[in-house]
């Protein structure tokens, strides 16, 4: 019979552990607030810490500040910048039982919350004849186990332009759950509501990036003229574009893309490389001598300029560089296009980017989990209201992709491997932080090649298949 004697108990009701209380509640109530086939309605009552523990209980909040947690996790039980869960029988009441979630940070602490839910209700799921379900856990005191995880990389990105996005809040909580903490989204245009989704961003601790132009054009190939006089006026319609759009805003920093995105290496007969660095420093000098904590990121693309990285190094240290087209899966689009030759072509441009610039900055785009089909697409024709879509718009959209992302799913069983590869040669070559940044979009679920490449940038060290069945046995994940 299912053990209906749960309750929380946390240290305090605000910031990110107030988001860790709520999903808690939400999804473990989904197990333990209804009973099968009765109309018989129950709560998952939230107690402050210090109350008394009679049964069963979710005990929660950062180590640090917990006196309860503390009684039962040792300090070195928590990975630095990581969460530990753990479930304990109750020593007040052997068959009852407590799960501690806990890290350092409250960011962490929610991703504690989120692994409890998501891996433990499927891993520790009890045994009826052939069949497990994670909605029988419940049914009996809870198997022990203890969990603990640190992210291999600290910054953990998506890129997408911003009017794909149906619904700004489904899209960020999305993001959330599968620990991914910052966002990037680019306009032509503001959205007149670009407050309330820094807003929503920010309650998770996911930062906040915008991205708009520095002499980028759509396909970059109606680009003629890239002389001083010219990158002069850019620089200036750039700072002029910067202070009349965000520089009253409170987000975190601006992403931009300038001139490189083309096969070619010169523009009137001036190198594409050396170009886009002068415009880069020049302008990115002027923002920072009044703006010094403006965070920037060049989005730049390879394609132009990889034969000479000599000149790309010389871009300014506090600016940092997103890669972009690099080589071969993951930075293309298809899994299915990959050969080894290739691959190993991409780990040595890799190599490159990761040694070009010492300690500076340095990000990489994974191109392998988008979804927008280019030769439909429509740039924005002014300012809109961002992600507040109707509900038919979002399922609209995800009809028209379901069979795509089918496809997509079964190539990233098959090849998703050389995702996992690359993000260990990172791993293993990196000086400083890597951001890990994917290109895609949430909006109508979450499906399996972006939540296995989330799991793969927070904790490569994992057998590929074992991550992929972590990931395909969440419930939310969707296989297409």
């Amino acid at each position: 019979m299912k053990q209906l004697a749960w309750k929380i108990v946390y240290h305090k009701y605000e910031g990110l552990e107030k988001k860790a209380v709520d999903f808690l509640s939400k999804e473990a109530g989904k197990y333990l607030i209804r009973e099968n086939d009765l109309y018989r309605l129950y709560v998952l009552p939230c107690e402050e810490e210090g109350a008394q523990i009679e049964q069963n209980a979710f005990v929660i909040g950062t180590w640090q500040e917990s006196a309860t947690i503390r009684a039962y996790v040792k300090e070195q039980e928590i990975k630095e910048n990581g969460y530990l869960v753990k479930v304990v029988k109750n020593p007040e009441n052997e068959s009852g039982r407590i799960v501690v979630i806990t890290a350092k940070s409250e960011k962490e602490l929610f991703y504690g919350a989120v692994s409890f839910i998501d891996d433990y209700l499927a891993e520790c799921a009890p045994a009826h004849g052939f069949v497990r379900l994670r909605q029988f856990t419940f049914d009996e005191p809870m198997k022990e186990w203890s969990y603990s995880e640190t992210a291999d990389n600290q910054t953990r990105s998506v890129f997408t332009w911003g009017h794909p996005i149906s619904d700004y809040r489904a899209y960020i909580d999305n993001m959330a759950r599968l620990k991914l903490d910052q966002l990037i989204i680019w306009n032509d245009h503001m959205p007149i509501n670009v407050q309330d989704v820094i807003d929503y961003a920010h309650s998770y601790g996911i930062e906040i990036i915008f991205g708009y132009a520095w002499g980028w054009i759509d396909g970059c190939g109606k680009i003629t003229d890239i002389s001083d006089a010219r990158l002069k006026e850019l620089k200036d319609q750039i700072i002029a574009h910067y202070e009349d759009n965000y520089a009253k805003l409170n987000c975190d920093g601006i992403y931009f893309q300038s001139f490189t995105e083309r096969s070619d290496e010169y523009i009137g007969g001036r190198l594409i490389a050396e170009a886009a660095t002068t415009l880069v420093n020049d302008t990115a000098r002027a923002l920072l001598d009044k703006y010094p904590s403006l965070k920037l990121q060049f989005g730049l693309h390879a394609i132009s300029v990889k034969n000479h990285l000599e000149e790309i190094a010389k871009v300014d240290s506090r600016i940092e560089i997103l890669w972009e087209d690099c080589g071969a899966f993951p930075y293309d689009y298809s899994p299915a296009v990959t050969d080894e030759k290739k691959f190993e072509e991409t780990l040595a441009f890799t190599e490159k980017i990761l040694n070009l610039r010492g300690n500076a900055p340095v990000g990489l785009v994974f191109k392998g989990v988008m979804m927008l089909d280019w030769t439909a697409f429509v740039s924005q024709r002014g300012r809109y209201v961002m992600g507040n879509n109707a509900g038919e718009i979002v399922a609209r959209d995800r009809r028209m992709r379901d069979g795509a992302w089918r496809i997509f799913s079964a190539e990233w069983m098959q090849y998703g491997n050389y995702a996992k590869r690359m993000l260990e040669f990172i791993k293993q070559n990196a000086h400083g932080t890597v951001n890990c940044c994917m290109a895609g979009t949430f909006d109508g679920g979450i499906y399996f090649p972006q939540a296995v490449l989330a799991q793969l940038f927070r904790h490569v060290d994992e057998d590929y298949g074992e991550t992929m069945k972590r990931v395909a046995r969440r419930d939310y994940v969707e296989l297409g």
